[in-house]
């Protein structure tokens, strides 16, 4: 081939002009690169490329000369005769310079490169060559590529007959005279040998992969997406074969508002057809920390927008780089109207190889979609990648029609005219292999349904063997999250009820905004805590923005009920009346806390009147905690009740706490270890059986560093480098009463102090665990083991919109890739049980577990230092729980029991009227059937009525009968998550697992 490798003859400048090149060449390492520190540090390098007569005897003259360069810098700038002529960075890293369309002997040009460091990781010059290629014509180059490809087709194709002439090559010295004519003739015969290949067809679809954030700020997202779209708009005008694809209604509508002009011209290529909105979902989210409903609304408001502006719903879930896939996922696309699933990051994986191309995903409740596991993403034109990946589709799935997605991605960028250029001169000069045709993914989708529609089936969820990391990485956006997530979805439920029964005003516009950047907040490369601390800086004014929007509507939903009450007259002089809410779905009673400051200083102590049933509740005051605890009645759900605060005259005094340290109920019986602080004794009064096997909640520290992906990664042999554990400095009694035991521990580790409380409650079969660490630590993953005293061979972990059933490890009998779930995500609870017992354990914020066969341990954090310095090091409030009961977890009702510890009662003092009509205690909506789970109670969208979004928990199936005294609730139609009929007439009884949306009317 007509290649000069140019690699050893760079020299190293100090400033920007060859005269200040050093006296020898820049050294070349062992990998063969150019390599500089890492830190964001500048490289100038520099040389003169002066063109040869003949490169290995091949007569040059009159060729193209193109430079071919590669890097590894966060910024590059390639210079030639002193002109700026392109610019690139980590992700825009290649490029084919043409340096001359028809070179002669003895020209020269003098190429300078300005190269910056990325500030992770050392940078490097990794290739740079010159190649020489023909203009209207058949050159060695061409001709090697295309022996490449008959390389690949060997099996299938014989290259014998070529034998003969490749000999006279060889002997042919290079001379061009000899050789071009020796060249068109192996074409020609290639083109024979190679004609079952014209059956296949390479499709192609211009694509620009583009993180909202990750290695830039929010800010820079919506410039680069400009200058992308613009440029794509302009090759078209150039190459009217091109087409394009790009997802992300949230960018589509801040184009809308900010670049009106550039997005009607985007309007107009949607409406041409060459441009495909790939756009199901609102961003491209982190799927496995979010809940069913935020899945729902990411469908909802995507689809909704994509509709509204671009007149058509989108059928394809585009979601290339999102890091792995919740099983229940195919129930939302299909009732979002989306028909294709598309990914391509299972290639990442790092045990298997995912075996499938093309496939129906089905899940547990027999929803489909067919899904492509796409070729990669950010990739150029080469003809040989691309042939390989043909022969490899062709053989995975029996199609010979495949899709190939050319364009610089990740920081935007899209097709360049140099790939078009390409896509031209391999069809111009007929080149061997698949037909390539440009085409739109819908198209391509479309077509490879009707011709081949998938046959494999798979059922679960899509596990991605890597990134395993990104359930626990930058805990603070996973706490934000989860606690935004819950008060929005109490919010806005609480706002429906008020609405209803008052003349409270349903906040539309509030939620949608609020429910909008939740969706943002839920990229790929926020909410896993993988991108650079300024995105930090911008999102979390967001979580603080969220929470305080949805703690403001709540609050006024349920000001509004409580004005609305008819209290009646108070039981003694000076009561203060009370009304408890409970979001959940069953009735429950509870401890809650009232805070001393918002109740009369004067009064020195308190009871508390329960008027349903005419009896005093149990409740201790707590001065030195400032707070008056009590038990509450039985609150029904979706409902509330009214109790009464009465003045006493004598102030409450405190037990005095025991000696040891001994926390007890009538559900649990627990000892901590005085000199670690560990859980020696987790005894189930009501089953009469202890839990633990050793000692529970042991706060393990191991080295975890070595991954290059280090804030998506976890070392997968960390459990080999245990580092010694926390130093105990305190343990004391916080609280030691009927209702509430609370003790604390204090624990050092290196630079980090670790307080957690150890909780009981009053009536409450849990053990809660609330934590407070500061931690200042870099590379360690600390996580709480809890060995049990069962054994299974596998665990159910709630996913979003369901569970998911993992093995246990380590198995050496199970396959491969389930043998690779040694780190896997859950959402608020994971259970390990036999048919005849089990233990859960509840969180409220953490995601991350492994499991042994009779052990469970949760990933508390993690300490990675790029590519944020200091993803991890701040303080952390967090807290989980210890849940022991008979039979499965469906018998004992694990995933109510854990709604219920992450969604505790809420109280409002009450304004002291009777003009209200309201009952005094009320039950505003509610189903027997605690099998079936509410995912959201909202307004419809088109303003009529309300919709309702249930899902069933158990896999037993159920029946949806709604009843309140207050609210004449009817069912008036089965939905999609589009709110659209689903025709189907069966209103009230659900399948095993299924998701089903509903129209009331009250």
């Amino acid at each position: 081939m007509a290649i000069i490798e140019i690699h050893s003859q760079w020299f190293a400048l100090r400033s920007p002009s060859l005269k200040d090149a050093g006296t020898a060449p820049y050294a070349v390492n062992a990998k063969g690169h150019l390599a500089w520190p890492k830190g964001r540090h500048s490289l100038w390098l520099g040389q003169r490329i002066t063109v040869p007569a003949t490169v290995q005897g091949y007569g040059v003259a009159g060729l193209t000369l193109r430079l071919d360069l590669t890097w590894w810098a966060d910024q590059a700038t390639v210079y030639v005769n002193g002109q700026a002529v392109h610019e690139g960075d980590l992700f825009d890293h290649s490029v084919s310079l043409c340096l001359g369309e028809a070179v002669t002997p003895g020209q020269t040009w003098e190429v300078v490169l300005h190269l910056v460091s990325p500030g992770h990781d050392d940078g490097a010059l990794a290739r740079s060559r010159l190649r020489f290629e023909s203009p209207t014509g058949i050159d060695p180059d061409f001709v090697a590529t295309e022996l490449d490809i008959l390389e690949i087709f060997s099996e299938t194709l014989n290259p014998q007959p070529l034998e003969p002439l490749l000999k006279e090559v060889l002997e042919s010295q290079g001379q061009r005279a000899i050789l071009d004519p020796l060249l068109a003739e192996i074409h020609d015969r290639m083109q024979a040998i190679a004609t079952p290949l014209r059956d296949f067809t390479m499709h192609l679809c211009g694509h620009a992969h583009l993180d909202l954030a990750w290695l830039w700020p929010i800010a820079e997202t919506w410039q680069v997406a400009q200058a992308t779209f613009a440029s794509v708009l302009q090759l078209k005008e150039r190459y009217p074969e091109l087409t394009f694809t790009h997802s992300t209604p949230a960018l589509y509508a801040y184009l809308q508002t900010h670049a009106p002009q550039l997005f009607g011209q985007i309007q107009e290529a949607v409406a041409a057809g060459w441009w495909d909105v790939a756009a199901g979902l609102w961003v491209e989210p982190e799927l496995n920390l979010i809940d069913g409903e935020s899945i729902a609304r990411q469908i909802l408001y995507g689809q909704q927008y994509v509709q509204q502006v671009f007149g058509d719903i989108s059928p394809i879930a585009w979601l290339p780089d999102t890091f792995g896939f919740p099983e229940r996922l195919p129930s939302f696309l299909a009732q979002g109207g989306i028909r294709y699933f598309v990914t391509q990051k299972l290639r990442w994986n790092d045990t298997t190889r995912f075996a499938h191309g093309w496939f129906v995903w089905q899940d547990v409740a027999g929803a489909q979609v067919n899904a492509l596991m796409s070729a990669p993403i950010g990739e150029g034109i080469d003809a040989v990648k691309m042939a390989a990946y043909a022969q490899e589709w062709w053989q995975q799935t029996g199609s010979r029609r495949s899709l190939w997605l050319p364009g610089v991605g990740d920081h935007g960028g899209g097709p360049t005219a140099e790939m078009l250029e390409r896509v031209r001169r391999w069809q111009h000069l007929g080149g061997i292999g698949p037909q390539w045709q440009w085409t739109t993914v819908r198209q391509y989708l479309e077509q490879l349904t009707q011709e081949t529609p998938p046959t494999t089936h798979w059922q679960g969820e899509l596990y991605l063997e890597f990134h395993r990391g990104c359930y626990t990485s930058h805990g603070d956006q996973k706490a934000a999250h989860d606690r935004a997530q819950r008060q929005l979805q109490a919010a806005e439920r609480w706002c429906v009820l008020a609405a209803i029964t008052t003349s409270f005003s349903y906040p539309r516009e509030e939620l949608k905004t609020g429910w909008q950047q939740l969706l943002f907040n839920q990229f790929h490369d926020i909410l896993p805590g993988s991108s650079i601390p300024e995105v930090y800086g911008e999102v979390n004014p967001t979580w603080q923005e969220l929470l305080t929007t949805a703690e403001r509507l709540l609050d006024a939903a349920q000001t509004a009920l409580c004005e609305s009450i008819n209290y009646g007259e108070p039981p003694v002089a000076g009561a203060i009346p009370v009304v408890i809410f409970n979001s959940g779905v069953g009735d429950r009673a509870g401890v809650v806390h009232m805070n001393l400051a918002q109740l009369p200083e004067e009064v020195p102590s308190w009871r508390v009147y329960c008027p349903r049933g005419d009896y005093d509740l149990p409740a201790q005051l707590n001065a030195p905690q400032g707070c008056l605890t009590f038990c509450t009645p039985e609150v029904p759900g979706m409902g509330y009740t009214l109790l009464w605060l009465c003045p006493e005259s004598r102030p409450d005094t405190l037990p005095t706490p025991p000696l040891g340290y001994v926390l007890e109920n009538n559900y649990l019986h627990v000892e901590i270890d005085p000199v670690t602080g560990e859980i020696t004794n987790l005894y189930d009064k009501l089953n009469h059986r202890p839990c633990l096997s050793d000692r529970g909640n042991q706060l393990q520290f191991f080295r975890d560093q070595g991954q290059y992906w280090d804030a998506w990664n976890i070392d997968p042999n960390y459990g080999q480098h245990r580092l010694p554990g926390a130093i105990l400095e305190a343990i004391e009694w916080v609280t030691w009463h009927q209702l509430e035991q609370r003790l604390r521990v204090r624990w050092r580790f290196q630079s980090s102090q670790i307080q957690q409380e150890y909780v009981l409650q009053y009536h409450t079969p849990w053990l809660r665990i609330d934590t407070v660490i500061d931690w200042q630590e870099e590379h360690v993953l600390l996580k709480a083991a809890f060995p049990l005293a069962i054994s299974a061979a596998q665990i159910t972990c709630e996913t979003p919109g369901g569970v998911t059933v993992r093995p246990t490890l380590p198995n050496p009998h199970l396959s491969a890739h389930e043998q690779a779930k040694w780190e896997v995500p859950f959402l608020t609870w994971v259970d390990l049980s036999t048919p005849e017992y089990g233990v859960s354990l509840f969180s409220e914020c953490k995601h991350g577990l492994d499991a042994q066969a009779n052990q469970l341990r949760l990933t508390l954090l993690r300490s990675p230092t790029w590519p944020d310095a200091n993803s991890d090091c701040r303080q952390h409030r967090f807290s989980y729980g210890v849940f022991p009961h008979s039979g499965s977890w469906q018998a004992a009702g694990v995933p109510q029991q854990a709604a219920r510890f992450n969604q505790p009662l809420r109280m409002a003092i009450a304004p002291a009227n009777s003009s209200g009509t309201l009952p005094s205690h009320a039950q505003l909506l509610h189903w027997p059937d605690s099998r079936i789970q509410c995912l959201a109670l909202k307004q419809a969208e088109d303003g009529q009525g309300w919709q309702l979004r249930v899902t069933e928990v158990a896999g037993e199936g159920g029946s949806l009968e709604l009843h309140s005294a207050i609210i004449p609730w009817q069912i008036k139609a089965p939905q999609t998550l589009l709110e659209t009929p689903t025709g189907d007439a069966n209103v009230v009884n659900l399948r095993p697992w299924q998701i089903q949306t509903f129209r009331l009317h009250p």
